[in-house]
Parts: C-alpha cells; sequence; structure tokens
C-alpha cells in the first residue's frame, strides 16, 4: 500500500462506477485477496481456545463464513461446521469448495442479526473483524443475543475486532492496485478518527465490461463499548485477548479476540 496522501476525499468523490452490494463482484477475488492470512494459524488458535475453556466443542455455528476456506480446515479437525454469509456470492463459493472435498455442504445466505438457523451449538464463531461490519450499537447487540440464542449452556461465542491502533496504523489513506488474472482491482482506504468509520472501496476493471465498484464499511468500536453492548446478552466474558495470544487485549492491541461462555 501507497502511504497517506492529499487527494484521497476527491479520489473517492469522483470514482464513482457502477456500484455493487459488498462482496457481489469481489466474492471471486476474495480467497486471492485474503491470500496473506494465515488459516492454519488461526485454526490452530481456535482449537486451543476451545481446549482451555470448552473442551467438549464438537458443533460449530461460523457466521460471516466468507468462501468457506476456515471451515474446510475446522473440519479437517473434525469439527462438524454450519457455515452462514449475508453474501450469497460468498456462500455459493463456499458451497462448491465443501462439493469439491465431497462434504455435504452446510452453507446458509443470511445475517448473523437474524440468525436463520435454529439447534444447540457448541461455539459459535465471527473472525477476522467480520463483526466490525455491523454499523450500528443495536444491531450489534442483536447479533450478540443472537449467537446467546444457539449455545447451549456452557458454549463459546468467540469474535474478534480491530481497534483503532489497527485502522491508523494501516488503513488510513492508503491505496493498492492488483491483478488476478485479466481482473485487476484497486483497493483505496479511509478511517475517519471521528465517525471511527473505516472505509475500504474496491474498484474492479475486467476487460470489455463496465467498471464496477464495491464499498466496504466498518465501525471500529472501543473496547468499553463492546463491553456494554456484550452485557445486555446472557454471556460470561472469559477472555479478551490480544492477537492470537492469551495475554490481556487493549487498545493498543491491533487486534483483539473475545471469549463468552453463554450462562
Amino acid at each position: 500500500m501507497s502511504g497517506r496522501f492529499g487527494g484521497l476525499e476527491d479520489l473517492f468523490r469522483s470514482r464513482l462506477p457502477h456500484k455493487r452490494r459488498p462482496y457481489e463482484e469481489i466474492a471471486d477475488l476474495y480467497d486471492r485477496i485474503m491470500d496473506h492470512v494465515e488459516y492454519d494459524a488461526w485454526a490452530d488458535y481456535l482449537e486451543r481456545v476451545f481446549v482451555r475453556f470448552h473442551p467438549g466443542v464438537r458443533r460449530i455455528l461460523e457466521t460471516a463464513c466468507g468462501t468457506g476456506s476456515f471451515a474446510l480446515l475446522l473440519h479437517a479437525k473434525r469439527y462438524d461446521v454450519t457455515c452462514i454469509d449475508i453474501s450469497p456470492e460468498m456462500v455459493r463459493i463456499a458451497a462448491d469448495k465443501f462439493r469439491a472435498e465431497g462434504i455435504p455442504p452446510l452453507c446458509v445466505a443470511g445475517d448473523m442479526a437474524a440468525l436463520p438457523v435454529k439447534g444447540s451449538f457448541d461455539a459459535v464463531i465471527c473472525l477476522y473483524d467480520s463483526i466490525n461490519y455491523i454499523l450500528e450499537p443495536a444491531r450489534f447487540r442483536r447479533a450478540v443475543a443472537e449467537a446467546a440464542n444457539v449455545l447451549g449452556a456452557g458454549g463459546l461465542f468467540v469474535f474478534d475486532v480491530c481497534t483503532t491502533r489497527n485502522s491508523e496504523l494501516y488503513f488510513r489513506d492508503s491505496s493498492m492496485t492488483e491483478r488476478v488474472g485479466d481482473t485487476e482491482y484497486e483497493r483505496i482506504c479511509r478511517y475517519n478518527p471521528d465517525t471511527r468509520i473505516q472505509e475500504n472501496r474496491f474498484i474492479i476493471s475486467r476487460p470489455g465490461l463496465p467498471q464496477v465498484s464495491e464499498i466496504h464499511r466498518q465501525k471500529i468500536y472501543s473496547l468499553s463499548e463492546i463491553g456494554a453492548m456484550i452485557r445486555t446478552a446472557p454471556f460470561s466474558v472469559v477472555g479478551c485477548f490480544d492477537d492470537m495470544s492469551f495475554r490481556e487485549g487493549s487498545e493498543r492491541s491491533e487486534r483483539v479476540h473475545y471469549v463468552l461462555r453463554r450462562n
């Protein structure tokens, strides 16, 4: 990514190709965009969380599952995983991956703040700052309550958030361009410290087709705000950890993992 530059606001205003829903166009590029993510390390960390706080975890509901890469790793560790994502395009890719591995696809399009599944799971997970996509505190509280509704007593809700420090370091006025096959995408990032909204705009160019854009927005909540929202649901906080560790997380962390236990 390039460093901060003065014309970013003008660039956001001027670059308005055909708009798409978040992940409508990016879905087919998502695995390439995320190829820097160490999914194996995330899966190992999550398993350590389960061993420490709920060794009996077997049935997992993954919300905001993306293209299913993480769910496949959990399946290889012998967990039974049901996947949900708000993007039908991402769910389609996840289901195709499961079928390619000979696994019945348990993938459903749905909103984490209005879960389309019922039943009792041992754990609900929402990873890679996906919960930051919930921009309104009322919907955040609803997502936490929905997780509680599908967990049995002692079940875990594990999610992570990006902090203001993360946004200030990596997403404040930056731009990058990459190519995937014959598709080029430009990613323009900005962070507004007043609203604490992190905005990523993707501008996608394909030969012979009009340019399209997607705007992805995340709300960067303070840890105290998250704590207040959690208190409205029947959970106990058993951990608030610095990035993939069991050290206490803080606003100086770049990512914080929450582990909640259903009362």
